[in-house]
């Protein structure tokens, strides 16, 4: 009879790259909302702006309240929230604020750098000061909030496995009848999605439609909640609020790979690897005459260089080249102390149920058990009991499979509620 299972069978490892499966049910709105636009956008990527009426799920997104509460919390610090008036960023002084402790620990201090660094570092909102200057006119900008908030964290994921192209969300507060920026253009491809409020947009043509649809027109437009708006990089626009309120929009930015540019990138590549074996390596000699004398001194060796393409691997110097750009694997773990107090108090007897999908595979004598970004190897008796959790609903560590002797089931539930595979029901 197999002895029962104890902590040491079990390894926990991040999940293949590949595996795509979400790591949480709160996550769901995110990626549907991020799938959502991507399919929307269609054949307009890169070339024209397009306004999609009613095609957000708000629900997804950060309210005003939410606004209040990580203002509230003081959790923020500079780099993560700015505050504008008039087109121009106003001092985090004016709106940023020290604890008592930290406020004693400068009393003395003449030093205007000091003073700035424990801003920049120990710094928070100051909600009070925060509201006046919206009433005031102001509007605030909240950089980086993927970083922090899970349903756009998710949503920038989705969008980066859809298009393979890096994405952050940046959210904007503005004031009635305020408008933060004149006429600019960003330096990135943008979606809007407003959430609350109405705002003014008036779209200049592209850089697309400047070369190739010269009849392009300004577009004026007005961004309702639930509505979308994408805006191709370098198309000059200028937004302002109505009279009717605040409005609030969030933004995923992001920048389109071009031919171009990938293009000259991997024949730099592939120059660094021709230089690698000739003569090119060295220091260039020095060169006499005119421009033609140059010309025909420095041709024979850029001349061997386009011979020597027919037999470079270009296929794997694009791949190099994109492993460089492509976004990077983002880390799904929430809710972790949660999950660990819960698997404390889990018995025989505890209702469970799954956190999120998983799947159960067996490669020689070890099972694997992937769920969101975590896979957790097991011996191969546990992966029929794994197998019946997959599939069961509620359950408790008895109920859901006979297989397994009663403390082996108990522990291998504890450990999965304390991986955020599975929860209290």
């Amino acid at each position: 009879m197999d002895q029962p299972l104890v902590e040491t069978d079990f390894e926990t490892t991040d999940a293949p790259s590949d595996a795509r499966i979400l790591g949480a049910t709160h996550y769901a709105s995110g990626t549907e909302v991020a799938a959502k636009l991507v399919q929307t956008i269609g054949s307009n990527w890169g070339k024209h702006p397009l306004h999609a009426e009613g095609v957000v799920d708000t629900s997804a997104l950060l309210t005003a309240e939410d606004i209040d509460h990580l203002i509230d919390s003081r959790t923020l610090r500079v780099s993560q929230l700015w505050v504008c008036n008039q087109g121009r960023n106003l001092p985090p002084s004016t709106y940023m604020s020290v604890g008592e402790q930290q406020r004693n620990r400068s009393v003395g201090s003449t030093s205007d750098v000091r003073r700035i660094m424990t801003l920049a570092t120990e710094g928070s909102p100051d909600p009070i000061k925060v509201a006046q200057h919206v009433a005031n006119g102001a509007s605030l900008t909240l950089n980086q909030v993927d970083q922090y908030i899970p349903n756009l964290r998710a949503m920038c994921e989705q969008f980066e496995a859809e298009t393979h192209i890096r994405a952050g969300v940046i959210l904007f507060v503005t004031p009635p009848s305020a408008q933060a920026f004149s006429l600019h253009a960003d330096p990135h491809d943008i979606i809007v999605m407003q959430t609350h409020g109405t705002k003014q947009w008036e779209i200049h043509p592209t850089v697309w439609e400047k070369k190739h649809d010269p009849d392009a027109q300004i577009r004026r437009l007005v961004m309702k909640p639930g509505d979308m708006l994408y805006v191709p990089e370098g198309t000059p626009h200028v937004v302002r609020t109505n009279e009717d309120g605040l409005s609030i929009h969030q933004t995923i930015q992001f920048n389109v790979p071009r031919y171009d540019k990938v293009a000259s990138k991997v024949l730099l590549l592939a120059f660094e690897q021709y230089c690698q074996n000739t003569a090119l390596s060295g220091p260039l000699p020095p060169l006499r005459g005119s421009g033609p004398e140059i010309t025909e001194q420095l041709a024979p060796s850029f001349a061997d260089f386009a011979e020597a393409l027919k037999d470079l691997d270009l296929g794997t110097l694009v791949e190099q080249h994109l492993q460089s750009v492509l976004p990077r694997q983002r880390t799904l773990a929430t809710g972790r102390i949660t999950a660990i107090a819960s698997a404390d108090r889990v018995t025989a007897d505890t209702p469970l149920r799954r956190a999120v999908p998983f799947t159960v595979t067996v490669q020689d004598d070890t099972v694997s058990t992937v769920f969101g970004r975590r896979r957790l190897s097991s011996p191969l008796r546990t992966e029929k009991y794994l197998s019946a959790l997959a599939e069961a609903e509620t359950f408790t560590a008895d109920t859901v499979s006979n297989e397994m002797d009663a403390a082996s089931r108990l522990l291998l539930c504890q450990r999965l509620v304390r991986e955020g595979a599975l929860t209290l029901a």
